[in-house]
């Protein structure tokens, strides 16, 4: 019976993956409108070459030696670290919104402030992130670093590849190490929020390999002996507790365990008593680490102040505005936020959820649900492709065609998540051995997706814990999938489809490209300051700022202000004026100058008014320039700069993507996909001929 009921919670997994599958595939604009989405057909047509290819690659891999599988390891681990690496170095996140704040918070802790921002006192869930990054922080400035980004996104990498080396351990002792080791290298190699988590400075990456390692640590701590299964006990208690109090979503994880542990105990597959050891032990640590996080908080100044705190019902209020799909949306934050009292936010709330649970009705419920499994599932990089809006530094290159880039990684990844998701769904259908730890996995899904589908607002982001989940099951099924046996006449119908479905989608693209023009792209921007509580910096008389950029051509500058007052701003490259504007500060935000091509820019606001002038601005405790650390806090000017072609001369627009690229990429991927259909490796001919 037991057996039964780890099946079904493999079957249920399965179940709502089957339904995340059809969303991915057929419905992913009809959520977000952000992104350049190509049609679902080609989507599918496009995973159903990546699985074809992929067959190919498991059939390799089934012909070669032992020592030459392990070569091939070796040499995508090799790409893994370089790709990995270059990123890290190329790549630096000036932060927004929440990373800002807690950003901001860990410097000053680590200069030893332990003055907190508001911001910690109506989002206490963040106080632990910014403890945890001053830690570093502070040690590498012991170590005469004042730009330390770069390591910590060495560090970030290196910490996110701990869930690729615990689900080799897990495949291993699946026993279909090959082809499903290399498979989950290659994935990992391939993957999009792999490279955008890493050097996103956000507890996001923290959390992001836990399911995998802890599942790879009770396998150890089950069947190891003496140290080594107590140092396996003693991390699974560690990464549980550390998950807890940096998401308190990953609550979910922690009740999965335990019912898994509780379940060993009655299939026999662990001694009741041991079983018992380990649960204490889980217990102490998660109370040891909480502790010392409070205690940590009042050691470097935090206090609660209960008033302020944004009551969790709050969230729920906000996960069931069915306008939004329940999102976050600040129309149903700030109201409650600036409620004065506790007493008076919860029962705003509580009015708020009751009166839209009414409003929708039972059916309602269901579709509103329905749209947060949406929004939550059917992003396959989890909102990497649009994580990170300013840089601190990135390649001119990437800056100039980011658009262009972000097309192909969406394309890429969105195809690759369907063929992960069908290759997850036999997983969890026919697996019939390992149930356990099968079902350990299928527990923290189904867990965190009924948390946040069902109670609480919904991201994609939020659902990124799943996503190694889902790689580890998606290799693990790719590689028990029955291989396709194709005679020549199929091989060449199989053919014929995918050149038809290739030419079908290389035309639409094209199209699609034709219709959508880029008419701007931004350079550069500065809007740390203008999410929670917006700051303002006078304007006296004059004040001098430069704007860095990457150097690329630009033409225009945009400032933030709503002031009245009579300015003139004057923009100057390299000592020579670009423009100068004069009138109201309003109405004079966005100037527009000479193309130019720029590594800065200076730029003069004088007022002519009695009173200040008031522009968005960001205290921050880095140089926007280099990223060094300041001793001091300095109020930076909000920018963006951008490049806008301008409609009179249409010959500067800039496609989506060029007709080139769409016939190069759709020719690459077509001679793979048909190299992989034609591909018969040396037994399957030596066989035939046999025959």
């Amino acid at each position: 019976m037991t057996r039964k009921l780890l099946i079904g919670f493999n079957w249920l997994a399965a179940g709502v993956l089957s339904i995340v599958l059809l969303l991915a595939a057929l419905m992913p604009t009809d959520f977000f409108n952000k992104e350049d989405w190509a049609k679902p057909v080609i989507l599918i047509v496009t995973a159903l070459g990546f699985l074809l290819i992929l067959n190919a690659i498991k059939k390799a891999c089934q012909n070669i030696s032992a020592r030459t599988y392990r070569y091939w390891l070796y040499g995508i681990a090799g790409l893994i670290l370089i790709a990995q690496v270059w990123v890290a170095v190329h790549f630096i996140d000036a932060t927004r919104a929440d990373v800002y704040f807690v950003r901001n918070q860990a410097i000053a802790l680590a200069q030893g402030s332990h003055r907190w921002a508001y911001y910690f006192k109506v989002y206490p869930n963040n106080v632990n992130s910014a403890l945890l990054e001053s830690v570093f922080i502070k040690l590498l400035l012991g170590m005469g670093i004042k730009a330390p980004w770069m390591i910590l996104n060495l560090l970030r990498f290196a910490w996110i590849d701990t869930g690729l080396l615990s689900g080799l351990v897990l495949l291993k002792h699946w026993q279909h190490w090959r082809p499903s080791g290399l498979l989950l290298m290659l994935t990992w190699l391939l993957s999009i929020p792999v490279y955008s988590y890493g050097v996103f400075p956000y507890n996001d990456a923290l959390v992001m390999p836990l399911a995998l390692n802890v599942a790879a640590l009770g396998w150890l701590f089950v069947n190891k002996h003496g140290w080594q299964r107590w140092l396996a006990g003693v991390g699974t208690w560690l990464l549980l507790a550390m998950g807890y109090v940096m998401k308190s979503n990953l609550v979910v994880l922690i009740i999965a365990v335990l019912l898994t542990v509780g379940l060993m105990v009655v299939l026999d597959k662990t001694r009741w008593r041991l079983a018992v050891e380990w649960l204490v032990g889980s217990v102490v640590t998660l109370g040891l680490i909480t502790m010392l996080m409070t205690t940590a908080a009042k050691h470097n100044g935090y206090v609660k102040d209960p008033e302020l705190a944004t009551p969790v019902t709050s969230w729920i209020a906000m996960s069931l505005n069915p306008d939004t799909q329940g999102q976050y949306h600040g129309a149903d934050f700030y109201p409650i936020r600036n409620t004065k009292t506790q007493a008076a936010k919860k029962k705003m709330a509580a009015e708020s959820i009751k009166s839209r649970v009414e409003q929708m009705g039972p059916l309602g419920l269901v579709d509103h649900f329905y749209q947060k499994l949406g929004v939550f599932y059917s992003h396959g990089d989890f909102d990497a492709i649009n994580l990170i809006a300013q840089w601190l530094k990135a390649p001119s290159r990437y800056i100039l065609h980011q658009r262009h880039y972000k097309f192909w990684a969406l394309l890429l990844t969105q195809s690759w998540y369907l063929a992960l998701l069908i290759g997850s769904i036999w997983q969890l259908f026919t697996q019939r051995k390992h149930l356990i730890s099968t079902a350990m996995l299928s527990l923290v899904l189904l867990g965190l997706t009924a948390f946040h589908v069902l109670i609480w607002e919904v991201e994609p982001r939020y659902a990124l814990p799943l996503l190694p989940i889902i790689m580890l099951l998606g290799c693990e099924g790719w590689s028990t999938m029955p291989a396709l046996a194709l005679n020549f006449k199929r091989r060449l119908a199989v053919s014929w489809v995918l050149m038809l479905g290739a030419l079908v989608g290389m035309l639409n693209l094209m199209q699609m490209s034709k219709k959508v023009t880029v008419n701007q792209i931004s350079i550069a921007m500065q809007g740390n300051g203008a999410y929670f509580t917006p700051n303002t910096l006078g304007v006296k008389t004059r004040d001098h700022f430069v704007v860095q950029l990457h150097g690329e051509q630009s033409n225009q500058l945009v400032l933030h202000t709503k002031s009245k007052n009579r300015v003139t701003i004057v923009v100057k490259h390299q000592g020579s004026v670009l423009k100068r504007v004069t009138g109201q500060a309003e109405k004079v935000q966005q100037i527009d100058y000479r193309a130019v091509h720029a590594k800065q820019l200076n730029v003069t606001i004088i007022n002519h008014g009695k009173t200040p002038a008031l522009y968005g601005s960001g205290l921050l405790h880095f140089s926007n320039d280099t990223g060094a650390i300041t001793k001091q806090p300095q109020m930076t000017m909000q920018w963006n700069v951008n490049r806008v072609f301008k409609p009179k001369n249409p010959t500067q627009k800039i496609k989506l993507t060029p007709n080139k690229s769409i016939a190069a990429m759709t020719g690459l991927f077509l001679v793979l996909v048909l190299v992989s259909i034609w591909y018969r490796p040396a037994d399957e001919l030596n066989q035939r001929k046999r025959v």
